[in-house]
C-alpha cells in the first residue's frame, strides 16, 4: 500500500516555486550586468531640449551637441543629425578588462558605399575604438584593440538601409562580437586586455576627432558597459527596450521600427 507524504508533496511544490522565482527574476534583471557597478555609460537622450547630453550612469558626464535636433527614439527621445556630433572631454576612467557599446541607429539614407562615415570616435587623436562606415573599403566595422594590438571586427551586411539598428560591440580579453539587431554579425579574436582610449581622448558620437566624417540620422539609448555581453545579454537588452517601446508587444514594435523609414 502506498502512503503519500505530506511533507514530499510540499518539497516538490517548493521546489517548483523557486525553480519558477529564479526564472521571474532572470526575465525582469534582463541580464547579468549590473547598472550600479557595470555601467560606464548611458545616454538615453531624452532631454527633449538643450545643447547638453547627460550620462545618467554614477558618472555623470556631460557631453556637448553640435547640429542635432530631438526627435521620437526608440524609446522616449532620441537625436537626429545633420552634421552633427555629441563632444565628450576626456572621460577619465580606467581601462575595463573587458567592455560592450551599445546603441540604437537609424541612417537618413541607404548606405552601401561612399564617403567615411564614423558614428563613433575618439574626441582628439588616434586610437580605439571606433564604429565605421566605408573605412579601406569595408562597408561596415567595430575596430578595438587590446593593451598590444589594434584589430576589427567586420560586417556581413551589404547595405544598411534607412531604419533602425540594434547595434552592440562586445569584447572579452578572448574574443570580439559585433551583434547587430540581436544577431551575431560578426567575430574575431581579441587576446588581451581592453584598450579604450575614450579615458585619455575623449569620445564624440555621429563624427570623428575633428567633426568631420558625419553620420547624418538618429542615435538614441547609448551605453558603455565594463563587462562583455554575451549572446543572452544581448538579445534581452535588446527585448527590453522594444517591450518599453511596445507596453510588450515586442514583434510589433520590431515590425513597426523596420518598416518606419521615412525621416522625422
Amino acid at each position: 500500500m502506498h502512503i503519500r507524504c505530506p511533507l514530499k508533496r510540499k518539497m516538490k511544490q517548493l521546489a517548483y516555486f523557486l525553480t519558477a522565482a529564479v526564472f521571474l527574476l532572470s526575465c525582469m534583471t534582463g541580464y547579468a550586468a549590473d547598472p550600479a557597478t557595470d555601467l560606464l555609460m548611458y545616454l538615453p537622450f531624452d532631454e527633449g531640449q538643450g545643447k547638453k547630453a547627460e550620462d545618467t550612469s554614477p558618472n555623470a558626464f556631460v557631453g556637448d551637441i553640435k547640429n542635432a535636433k530631438w526627435v521620437e527614439g526608440v524609446v522616449g527621445q532620441a537625436l537626429h543629425f545633420n552634421n552633427g556630433t555629441v563632444n565628450f572631454d576626456p572621460l577619465k576612467i580606467d581601462h575595463p578588462d573587458e567592455m560592450t557599446i551599445e546603441f540604437w541607429f537609424k541612417p537618413d539614407d541607404e548606405i552601401e558605399g561612399g564617403a567615411r562615415i564614423d558614428l563613433l570616435y575618439r574626441l582628439i587623436g588616434g586610437g580605439r575604438p571606433h564604429i565605421t562606415f566605408n573605412r579601406g573599403g569595408v562597408l561596415f566595422g567595430f575596430y578595438f584593440a587590446t593593451q598590444g594590438v589594434e584589430l576589427e571586427a567586420l560586417t556581413n551586411y551589404d547595405k544598411f538601409e534607412p531604419e533602425w539598428y540594434y547595434f552592440v560591440g562586445s569584447q572579452s580579453k578572448k574574443t570580439t562580437w559585433m551583434y547587430i539587431n540581436g544577431e551575431l554579425d560578426s567575430e574575431a579574436e581579441a587576446g588581451g586586455d581592453v584598450r579604450m582610449d575614450f579615458g585619455d581622448q575623449g569620445m564624440c558620437i555621429a563624427s570623428n576627432q575633428g567633426n568631420g566624417n558625419f553620420f547624418n540620422g538618429i542615435i538614441d539609448e547609448f551605453k558603455i558597459w565594463s563587462v562583455a555581453f554575451t549572446e543572452d545579454d544581448v538579445v534581452a537588452s535588446m527585448e527590453k527596450t522594444l517591450a518599453v517601446k511596445a507596453g510588450g508587444k515586442l514583434t510589433t514594435t520590431w515590425g513597426k521600427l523596420k518598416s518606419n523609414s521615412s525621416r522625422p
